[in-house]
């Protein structure tokens, strides 16, 4: 599967969206609340983050840590951002 590059782009945020919703079964309407709660507050469970792990490695090539139901969205959409290439 080819990585896609996001670099500076906008629609990081949406795609990580996408992710937490279809690959680890986070509920849409927790991602529209403030961004204060952690990744297992939102109801991720341990399985769900390995699965995250996996989607965010395949389509973005990005490695995520295993302490990742610790981070909040913004904390992980900005994680990502960082490891993406420049110039997507």
């Amino acid at each position: 599967m080819k990585t896609r590059e996001f670099g500076g782009h906008a629609d990081l945020p949406a795609e990580l969206d996408d992710i937490l919703v279809r690959a680890a079964g986070v509920d849409p309407a927790a991602l529209t609340a403030p961004g204060d709660q952690t990744l297992q507050e939102l109801g991720m469970e341990s399985l769900a983050a390995m699965e995250l792990q996996a989607v965010v490695k395949s389509r973005l090539g990005v490695q995520l840590p295993d302490e990742l139901l610790e981070l909040t969205v913004p904390q992980l959409t900005a994680m990502v951002r960082a490891q993406l290439p420049a110039g997507g």
